[in-house]
């Protein structure tokens, strides 16, 4: 028989008020955390499918939007331009406007009838060629990549078939994984190099963790002498205990020692009494085993974190939290909205005015002067070699 509210895995307060023993309270501290834990992942894991499902229907169309408005304005200055008389300063004006503008834009623009239609529109404004700029800027970052690589992962991929950046990148990571599992079979062979003489420490250490899987394993097996389906005669009970037996499988595999007690709870084995009269010494086994349980969710936590916020980019250098996704998000898609109501502006009121580009190309000129001058700043404080 099961209870439908079964209590909570916790230790209560002693009758009369006598304080909790140094094992009862650390066991209760290890009940919160993992708590607190298994929340965050949960916020995590909602805030990244939220985000995911919000960006395909808000951001991508904004992004569209922008793009298109962008080649059209490009479109437009391109033909203007060819059929005004300008003069030099201006026409230098309008072609590093154009260039700089399809410079982020062709690489980014899905239909490939556009983009070879960009790149002719570069290639004449530029002077240059976009293929052919465009390899040696993969060059260049394939070997900045390289660089890195050897420089701070110690990994040499001179002589990889790299494609791209991304693809050093998952090079990187994957001679990376292989070195920690050589890193860690040869820890392993030392420990058992070791283990062959243990110390008295170790040996302690050793019997310690044998009495917590030992503990572990005997629940399991109350468990499943219980639950165990084939001896339920009923269709429903047995229904009910296969799926009982498969969360209790899940959390041994798991070494998941809370799970395993949640589930005694769940089906009557025990009660919160049974847990805060145990001994010291079988709370300080359970410890241990909280505590494995809560250090591989604070794993999964931070691998959840990173394997969203490294590729792209948010948060870094900052403390995230699965709230400051809705917020990134909130604040670049007003900033696509934002820049978009403005380029719409700016395109109506070039045809509506043919005039208007003599001071379109003014107010270009002096934003150019304004971003050489904070890239000359940027040169001059750029700090110097370290060694």
């Amino acid at each position: 028989m099961t209870s439908s509210c079964h209590a909570p895995v916790r230790i209560p307060a002693a009758p009369g008020g006598a304080p909790l023993t140094a094992q009862q309270k650390k066991f209760n501290r290890h009940i919160e955390r993992i708590a607190q834990q298994r929340e965050l992942l949960a916020q995590w894991q909602q805030a990244i499918a939220d985000y995911h499902e919000r960006y395909a229907r808000e951001i991508q169309p904004a992004q569209d939007g922008l793009r298109a408005l962008l080649v059209e304005l490009v479109e437009w200055l391109d033909t203007t331009g060819s059929a005004r008389k300008l003069t030099k300063a201006d026409q230098r004006t309008l072609s590093e406007a154009i260039a700089d503008r399809l410079g982020m834009l062709i690489d980014a623009t899905p239909d490939e009838a556009t983009r070879e239609r960009l790149k002719e529109i570069y290639n004449r404004h530029s002077g240059g060629d976009y293929d052919a700029e465009e390899a040696q800027d993969q060059e260049t970052a394939r070997d900045m990549a390289q660089a890195i690589a050897r420089d701070l992962f110690g990994v040499d991929l001179q002589d990889a078939d790299m494609e791209s950046p991304d693809a050093i990148l998952r090079r990187v990571h994957e001679q990376m994984q292989a070195r920690q599992e050589q890193a860690g079979q040869e820890r392993q062979a030392h420990h058992a190099a070791r283990a062959r003489k243990p110390s008295a420490q170790q040996r302690k250490a050793q019997e310690a963790a044998a009495q917590a899987t030992q503990s572990v394993r005997e629940i399991y097996r109350k468990l499943a002498s219980q639950l165990h389906p084939d001896r339920e005669p009923d269709p429903a009970g047995r229904e009910r205990k296969t799926a009982l037996m498969q969360r209790v499988n899940q959390a041994y595999a798991g070494n998941r020692l809370l799970d395993l007690l949640q589930l005694q709870l769940e089906v009557e084995q025990i009660d919160p009494g049974h847990i805060a009269g145990l001994s010291e010494e079988r709370l300080a086994h359970y410890n241990r085993m909280l505590a494995r349980q809560l250090g591989e969710l604070q794993q999964e936590v931070q691998e959840v974190q990173q394997q969203f916020m490294i590729p792209s980019g948010m948060g870094m250098g900052r403390n995230p939290s699965p709230a400051s996704l809705t917020r990134e998000l909130r604040a670049y898609l007003a900033t696509l909205q934002a820049q978009t109501l403005g380029l719409r502006k700016e395109i109506n009121a070039l045809r509506a005015d043919p005039a208007a580009l003599k001071d379109w190309l003014k107010a270009e000129r002096r934003q150019q002067k304004e971003r050489d001058a904070l890239d000359a700043q940027d040169a001059i404080d750029e700090p110097g070699p370290w060694f």
